[in-house]
């Protein structure tokens, strides 16, 4: 979780205004406060790349919403 966390900050931390979402805050889709669009998802999947290898490919980006959304997902494929 940390090195997923700090990925998205890494990427989104001017948006964020100094805020620091936690496991379970919804940062993509449409419920996010931070206004994060489908891109910005894409862009935080694809920053995964080189951290997580093939398994970045077997993402259900759609079912994506928070940081702990992602990390269940990597931890199944």
């Amino acid at each position: 979780m940390d090195v997923l966390r700090k990925t998205f900050l890494e990427l989104f931390e001017q948006r964020l205004d100094g805020a620091v979402p936690d496991d379970d805050s919804v940062v993509f889709g449409s419920g996010s406060t931070y206004g994060l669009e489908s891109m910005d998802t894409l862009r935080f999947v694809s920053a995964l790349l080189p951290l997580y290898g093939e398994k970045v490919y077997d993402l259900q980006v759609e079912g994506i919403s928070s940081l702990r959304s992602v990390h269940a997902q990597l931890e199944t494929a």
